[in-house]
């Protein structure tokens, strides 16, 4: 708190200077029928000047002498006027995006017809509009090339976010997040966590490396630049925003509903007493205390849960499924969320202020999340000098449960009431002493005791000085800083299990099967443990520039250069007590035996000096060229030679409006043509994921050392080649842009291409070498695509306006090298399938062991027993991550009332459920009702000479458990399934409260309510009986495979009140 609190007064001091006035522009901006235009975007040309207009379209901004304005709103045609005509702006409805101006890397502001590369754009109202409380969230299928990756929908979901696939092998694909100027630390999604989305102002996406070269090598995969609201001159302007949401269970995996507890105890096939009838098996096999469910089916009898307590009670239960059961043990969670904002100024100063409260509590029980923050903002200026402050600070709580909720749940029988387990201090059948089944406790004890509790303290901001030297030339320094401080508690509740739960709890008779009298019971004790960790990561960064800006006649000048340097650090120390000694006291004082401990340390640094020019003609062509030279601490040692850690890159890019090029093909159709080519070459600073020291052999601690005073090291297993360089990725993208029939219709077509050469990768050698592992500079990949956005303004009438998108996006990549005799390598995941890396072949790719098949596709079993072998191939089922990404969204505007509507499609990836293989050992999944002796499907066996014969007379000896558990589960390929979903993102229903009524109130100024849901529809392919595909369990690359760590997916339904104050 200390670091947060004196960075927090540097910036605030710095960030208060005050100066004397500029000249003032005050106007409103109005639609073509007069009506205001609420929160449009007013900027000076050429400089980096802008503010928002008010709910009234009213704003006032400071300008320079003969400055040009440049006004832009969501749904309208952008408009340019001279400031001293700028009382009243009259914006047209349309797509046409001409003078539009976006912001772009080191937050250069350029119309869009400058732009020689594709960049996307999302506004706070395309933002907000499902009201998610997460930034991730609201981008997902609204930007052509970008993917979100959900890892979970808990409350602290984690989340990946790539543009145009991946580039990297093994190195981060995550886009970079840059808030106000300052880059975060890479791989920083879930930083979008802490943010307020209604503090947004707009969301400019960069989406390859030519657009982001200025950022260096974390631009190298595209870019997210976020831009906070600023205040602006006028009167005082207050906003007051509630959003309330519930959210329910959306997607349960397909269990089944008709068998009971048992597993495999039986008389085993050829063993005296085996019985024949497979019935007769089942009811062998049922028990009482069975996490499995392969008993026999369920009959509605009276039957026991568990063994006797020690006060002799029985919990005796209907056995048959209860209906809804397994959907009642997850809560309804909800979300609330209050903001209020703050605005306004005067002709010398202009501020910004908010502040957000969100509760959540999620579906899985008791656990939570709050975030609370404060963003402030202020800028002024006086003549040739504005300074300008921006700090967002955020103080975030989770608490959550550590455990797999979700597998303790498939371990349960659908015959038990696990919902009335929940008082387990009151219900004595609910206490772990006398829980029913022997091998997985009460999910709710679990619940409560197996916690990690966080928080984070975040500050985030910069300081910007801009001084005008001449009308051409400004200076201007942008200092950024971050500090997260995280807490972490996680704790185990100690429990010793009685005696009698242990060996003498018998199962009554006639129940007990013959083996329930002084079975031991597979219980073990909890000596309860406690984790303290703190995380410490801090990021310091500074930009100069010399901007430059002049008109030559028909030619006009636009360049800087600059120099940058980026700071980060990051401090991990934990402290830990495996075994405490007084029950519910977490302090690792109290505890038995040694601590265990661990401290991590990083920091990184790198400095960069970049140039960046355009060059325009007569406002038709535009020329625009960047570079950058950088120096990085990755791969610098005293001794190394300095191009191996100094390099430069480089990017030009065209853009040529046809339509003033070649004005006789401007007509009624086409309304404007403009065409663009880039290319560029980006530097990439990267070891692999995690990888920050890796030039040397890092020494770490032995295992079982310290032991006493005895200490004991090892090497790390990775020999660093001596020659380690940065790696370089080669983008070309060509594009259009066309707008028709009056700029109604816009369309956006982008090819691009990348290669990335000399990754850094971790291979395979010889032992004898002494290292396991080699680091080398070796793999390359390609990487090519395709994007289409489609906008359309279908019906614009005086009461009714429909407005249509459509974003499509194709991706593909291929590994092209690797090191030497190393075909493929794994991300490494799990036993049966995992995502690999392949030379020739798209990656990830998902392998998994397969079925034997013949050459005519039949799966092949076991001529005796009927199960499908084992021993098939690990098979390549193709990428896990998806080729195809289509979102539409459609506007519908009737007088006060609009309805927003944004879907998604993906497709083209294959996914891995290990879900489906753990319901599958558990007896609970749907696919496994089958118990009956049966033919397998599609089969046929090998004869005595080794031919393949079809299967129409082998049938499944014990279907009703060694097929599934032995055999089916075994082969992965059961549990792969087209990755396609379709999803219906958000939906908005929203009623601008008429300002007839509003302005009667003297109070408020304006008032919208809205309904919204989010996820409300989701389809998905129909051999996908476990998950949405979304989900994955991890946020590294090796997307694609899903376990029970992931908590099921929810829809959500909100209702949402906007206020403005006068």
């Amino acid at each position: 708190m200390r670091k947060i609190a004196s960075m927090c007064a540097m910036l605030m001091l710095c960030g208060t200077l005050t100066f004397a006035q500029n000249r003032t522009i005050t106007g409103q901006v109005k639609d073509e029928k007069g009506s205001p235009i609420p929160f449009a975007t007013i900027s000076e040309t050429r400089t980096n000047r802008a503010v928002t207009a008010d709910a009234n379209g009213n704003f006032t901004i400071s300008v320079g002498e003969n400055a040009r304005l440049s006004i832009t709103a969501t749904g309208y045609q952008a408009q340019e006027v001279a400031s001293n005509n700028a009382s009243s702006i009259m914006l047209v409805r349309g797509e046409k995006q001409l003078d539009e101006v976006v912001v772009t890397a080191q937050g250069i502001r350029r119309k869009a017809k400058e732009l020689g590369y594709s960049v996307g754009r999302v506004s706070n109202d395309e933002l907000t509009n499902g009201r998610s409380p997460q930034i991730a969230q609201g981008l997902a299928g609204k930007v052509s090339g970008l993917a979100v990756f959900n890892v979970n929908q808990s409350v602290d979901p984690s989340v990946k976010i790539t543009l145009r696939g991946y580039r990297s092998l093994t190195g981060n694909n995550d886009a970079l997040i840059v808030i106000d100027g300052l880059q975060q630390p890479p791989g920083s999604s879930t930083m979008l966590n802490l943010l307020n989305p209604n503090d947004i102002e707009s969301i400019t996406i960069l989406k390859g490396g030519q657009a982001a070269t200025l950022y260096g090598s974390d631009g190298v995969n595209g870019a997210l630049v976020i831009t906070t609201k600023k205040g602006s001159a006028g009167k005082v302007r207050i906003s007051y925003s509630n959003s309330t949401n519930i959210e329910k269970l959306n997607q349960l995996a397909q269990f089944q509903d008709k068998f009971g507890s048992g597993s495999h105890y039986a008389t085993s096939y050829g063993a005296a007493g085996y019985k024949t009838d497979y019935l007769a098996r089942m009811k062998d096999n049922w028990r009482s205390y069975e996490n499995q469910q392969f008993g026999d089916q369920y009959d509605g009898s009276m039957r026991p849960a568990g063994r006797t307590l020690e006060d002799g009670s029985v919990l005796m239960l209907p056995y048959s499924a209860i209906k809804g059961e397994r959907e009642r043990i997850w809560n309804t969670g909800f979300t609330t969320n209050n903001q209020v904002s703050v605005s306004g100024g005067s002709n010398q100063t202009t501020f910004f202020l908010s502040g957000e409260h969100n509760i959540t509590h999620g579906i899985v029980p008791s656990d939570k999340s709050n975030r609370t923050g404060i963003r402030f903002a202020a800028s002024t200026e006086a003549g040739r000098l504005r300074a300008g402050f921006n700090a967002n600070y955020v103080q975030a709580n989770y608490d959550r449960t550590t455990f797999d909720f979700y597998n303790e749940t498939i371990n349960q029988a659908a015959h038990i009431p696990l919902s009335d387990f929940r008082d387990w201090r009151n219900n004595k059948f609910a206490s772990p002493n006398a829980y029913y089944n022997d091998y997985f406790t009460n999910p709710f004890f679990r619940l409560d005791n197996d916690r990690t509790k966080y928080g984070d303290n975040n500050i985030n901001g910069n300081v910007e000085l801009n001084f005008k030297v001449a009308p051409w030339l400004n200076l201007y320094n942008r200092l950024g800083a971050m500090s997260n401080n995280r807490q972490r508690t996680s704790t185990v509740a100690q429990y010793i299990h009685s005696d009698w739960a242990k060996s003498k709890a018998k199962v009554p008779a006639p129940f007990d099967q013959g083996d329930g009298s002084g079975i031991t019971r597979a219980l073990t004790d909890l000596q309860g443990s406690v984790l303290d960790q703190t995380t410490v990561e801090t990021v310091l960064s500074n930009d100069f520039q010399a901007q430059m800006n002049h008109d030559f006649g028909v030619f006009s000048a636009r360049g800087l250069v600059g120099f940058s340097s980026y700071e980060r650090k990051n401090r991990v120390v934990s402290v830990s007590s495996n075994s405490i000694v007084i029950p519910e006291v977490y302090n690792v004082g109290n505890r038995r035996g040694e601590l265990g401990g661990s401290e991590d340390n990083v920091q990184y640094r790198k400095f960069g000096y970049y140039a960046d020019g355009t060059l325009g003609w007569n406002e038709k062509i535009f020329l625009h060229g960047t570079a950058r030279y950088d120096g990085t601490s990755k791969f610098y040692k005293p001794e190394r030679d300095r191009g191996m850690y100094q390099y430069a890159y480089y990017g030009a890019d065209l853009s040529a409006v046809m339509t003033e090029l070649v004005p006789s093909i401007k007509g009624d159709i086409l309304s404007y043509a403009k065409l663009r080519a880039g290319y560029s070459k980006n530097g990439n600073d990267n070891l692999g994921t995690g990888v920050n020291y890796g030039l040397d052999a890092v020494f770490t601690n032995a295992p079982g050392f310290p032991y006493g005073n005895t200490v004991g090291y090892t090497v790390d297993d990775v020999l660093p080649d001596a020659n380690l360089k940065p790696e370089f990725v080669k983008s070309w993208e060509v594009g259009g842009e066309f707008q028709f029939l009056n700029n109604r219709i816009s369309l956006d077509l982008t090819h691009y291409n990348q290669k990335s050469e000399g990754q850094v990768l971790t291979v395979k050698i010889p032992n004898t070498t002494g290292y396991p592992n080699l680091r080398i500079n070796v793999g390359d990949t390609k990487n090519w695509g395709y994007e289409a956005d489609l906008r359309g303004q279908i019906i614009h009438g005086k009461n009714f306006n429909w407005d249509m998108s459509v974003r499509y996006s194709y991706n593909e990549n291929k590994v092209l090298k690797l090191y030497q005799g190393v075909p493929e390598f794994s991300y490494g995941a799990f036993t049966y399938a995992a995502p690999y890396v392949i030379l020739g072949e798209s990656f990830p790719a998902l392998k998994a062991i397969s079925y034997v098949r013949d050459d005519a596709g039949h799966v092949i079993v076991n001529s005796s027993t009927g199960y499908p072998l084992t021993t098939g191939p690990l098979k390549n089922f193709g990428s896990t991550i998806p080729k195809h990404i289509l979102g539409w969204g459609t506007k519908l505007n009737f007088k006060e009332f609009t309805l927003n509507t944004n879907f998604e499609y993906r497709g083209g990836n294959v996914i891995y459920s290990d879900l489906g293989r753990q319901m599958t050992f558990t007896g609970s999944g749907k696919w496994t009702e089958d118990r009956a002796p049966h033919i397998f499907p599609n089969s046929a066996y090998y004869d005595a000479a080794g031919k393949s014969v079809v299967n129409t007379t082998v049938m499944t000896r014990e279907a009703e458990y060694a097929l599934w558990v032995d055999s089916y589960r075994l082969i992965a390929e059961n549990f792969v399934a087209p990755g396609w979903f379709i999803k219906l993102r958000d939906i908005n229903l929203s009623y601008d409260v008429p300002s007839s009524l509003i302005t009667k109130t003297r109070i408020f100024s304006g008032a919208t309510v809205s309904l919204y849901g989010r996820n409300l529809i989701t389809i998905v392919d129909e051999k996908n009986q476990f998950t949405d595909p979304e989900f994955s369990f991890t946020n590294n690359n090796g997307v694609g495979v899903s376990t029970t760590g992931q908590t099921p997916p929810v829809r959500q339904y909100g209702i949402n009140l906007n206020i403005n104050f006068k």
